[in-house]
């Protein structure tokens, strides 16, 4: 079959498909695709004159955002052409490439007063404005002022004397907004989303990983947070190579997959911030993301990074860790068609996220970066006396796992070469080939023979979960869980907040009852114990139930996940009510209790409620 044996299809509206096309595209990429189109020619340029620049230049009184690169020049014909959607000029079409429409779409509906092309080429420069005009988007039409109006213009002379080189080839765009007195280095999106005085360092930081070869990124004043003075942009392998983070490592992991870990250490001069920040044009915080052909996609910085770190085994310390996913080039994705996004090729084609790769990057950390996390951890009280018990509940409910999990920490095996309980008897290599293998004979009975592993205890069982308990306001906001009670995470984490009310209100209520005692300080820290250890217990139970209901297949997974949401476990939390008497009776046998009655011969259950009031 070939092309003959069809009509191609036409476009009915074209006003309307290309109105659609361009306000459906998400505004924030529009430095994205300019960025991108700059580097790609710039990196065609000749070694030594690879250039990117981010300046201002006037529009009236207003500075406005302008982007130049060498690399070579368009003529007024291809000016002209590459104005038009899905146009490119020298530049291969292709869903996975940059084929031509990204940067026009991008950027017209933050520049809907315009967005001014330049480009010279043997010596001759040539514009071409595209903007909207009474709702339609196009090439602005300029009056001569001779009766004679023109698309694209010659402006040699006025680039000449505005101190631009004509001596080899470049091209600009300037992004004048929507409105007139709009500063779009400042403000690029017309405070829709506001931004602040480090937005295009920061994006062009979160979003490039590597630049071409040879290619020199400039920012110049009123483009960066700094003021004064010209900064060059430094991607963020650059830096690491430069000695900005204290430690970093690159792990191989299947399928070609890079996971490069960075530590980038408190700052001395301001221990809230990290070391990173000192002379950074950029945001300094630390971030997880996949990076597929040299940029950044999914990044999640601050606090969406934080919440989100203990799933890639880092539950301690996120804001000082930062985690790159690199997949190769040949990984079955597709970035889609506004390149916010990477998409998997195969299925439904579901969106792909960081998360996604949390166990792999868990099972591979660094030993320095597990010692370093456990560095960062609190102080820990012993919850084993209460996860044994969730355990026996889970045990007793019959909960089996529908699949062998991995966790962080793994099997660990002893070297089978040399076991630590072993003493040598005979040399030898091992292995095939007639080859002796060493020989030993066991002479510890408290250390593992030669070749033994550890045995997996939960190969069959759901593990209860490992509980951390947070006491810190910081380690609370960290975890998100202000006013809430607790997060579980499905490696089996479940983090506490060991300041939530209901603790408190338990505890008051066991001091209330055994006010009378003659060790008071004795008997409040009892109140408080017996009330975090109810807190815990019932959060936990709580887990399980749904743990339960999800492997023995009673819920679907939205249920299982609104059942273990942080607000679901703080219902758990709150009722304490029915916990209270075990709590009393436990304290009972150490205090005496307060047992003056009310004259009215109140009930105990009415004297509880009096006692919560």
């Amino acid at each position: 079959m070939n092309a003959s044996s069809i009509t191609p299809i036409q476009i009915d509206d074209t006003d309307f498909l290309v109105a659609t096309t361009i306000e459906r595209c998400p505004r924030m990429m529009m430095i994205r695709e300019l960025a991108r189109n700059a580097l790609e020619a710039a990196s065609l340029a000749p070694e030594g004159q690879r250039q990117v620049v981010f300046r201002t230049v006037a529009f009236g009184e207003t500075p406005k955002l302008a982007i130049w690169n060498t690399g070579a020049g368009m003529d007024a014909a291809e000016l002209y052409r590459m104005c038009d959607l899905a146009s490119s000029i020298r530049k291969e079409k292709g869903l996975d490439a940059n084929f031509g429409m990204g940067a026009k779409v991008a950027s017209l509906p933050s520049n809907k007063l315009g967005m001014a092309y330049r480009s010279c080429k043997d010596g001759e420069v040539n514009e071409v404005i595209l903007c909207q005009r009474d709702g339609r988007y196009g090439r602005l039409r300029r009056d001569l002022g001779n009766g004679d109006v023109a698309e694209v213009i010659d402006v040699t002379e006025v680039a000449r004397e505005e101190g631009y080189d004509l001596s080899h080839d470049w091209t600009e765009v300037r992004l004048l907004g929507n409105d007139d007195d709009q500063e779009t280095a400042r403000d690029p999106y017309n405070g829709d989303p506001v931004v602040d005085a480090q937005w295009l360092a920061t994006y062009l930081y979160h979003r490039f990983y590597r630049l071409p070869e040879g290619v020199r990124v400039v920012l110049q004043p009123g483009t960066h947070k700094l003021g004064d003075g010209t900064r060059v942009f430094e991607p963020l392998p650059r830096r690491a190579a430069a000695g900005a983070f204290e430690r970093t490592e690159t792990v191989e992991a299947p399928g070609g997959i890079k996971i490069h870990y960075f530590y980038d250490p408190p700052y001395e001069k301001s221990p809230s911030h990290n070391r990173s920040i000192s002379g950074a044009i950029q945001s300094a915080l630390s971030l997880v993301g996949v990076v597929y052909k040299d940029e950044l996609y999914d990044v999640k910085t601050g606090r969406a990074w934080s919440i989100n770190a203990p799933l890639f085994g880092i539950p301690f310390g996120s804001k000082h860790i930062s985690v790159h996913v690199e997949l190769p080039d040949n990984a079955p994705v597709l970035p889609e068609a506004y390149r916010q996004f990477l998409r998997y090729q195969a299925g439904e084609q579901d969106t792909v996220q960081a998360i996604h790769f949390g166990d792999l990057v868990a099972q591979h950390r660094p030993h320095w970066l597990i010692d370093l996390i456990r560095s960062f951890a609190p102080e820990s009280t012993s919850s084993d006396e209460i996860r044994d018990e969730l355990q026996k509940l889970l045990d007793d409910l019959r909960v089996r796992r529908i699949s062998p999990r991995t966790t962080p920490t793994g099997i660990k095996f002893v070297d089978s070469a040399a076991g630590i309980g072993t003493q040598p008897t005979r040399e030898g290599e091992g292995g095939g080939g007639g080859a002796a293998r060493p020989k030993t004979k066991h002479v510890d009975l408290n250390l593992a023979p030669q070749g033994s592993k550890a045995a997996d205890l939960w190969k069959d069982r759901e593990r209860a979960p490992d509980i951390v308990m947070l006491r810190t306001p910081e380690e609370i906001d960290e975890k998100q869980l202000r006013g809430r009670a607790g997060r579980y995470y499905e490696n089996g984490q479940l983090f506490l907040n060991m300041l939530y009310p209901s603790i408190a209100e338990m505890r008051d209520a066991l001091e209330a009852s055994y006010a009378t005692v003659a060790d008071v300080d004795s008997m409040r820290e009892a109140a408080l114990r017996q009330a975090e250890k109810s807190m815990v217990l019932r959060v936990g139970r709580a887990v399980v139930f749904a743990l339960a209901k999800q492997l023995n297949k009673e819920w679907d997974t939205d249920a299982v996940r609104h059942a273990l949401a942080p607000e679901s476990l703080s219902l758990a939390a709150d009722d304490f009510y029915d916990s209270i008497q075990s709590a009393r009776r436990s304290m009972g046998r150490q205090f005496r209790p307060n047992r003056q009655g009310d004259d009215n011969g109140a009930s105990d259950e009415d004297e509880l409620i009096r006692e919560i009031a």
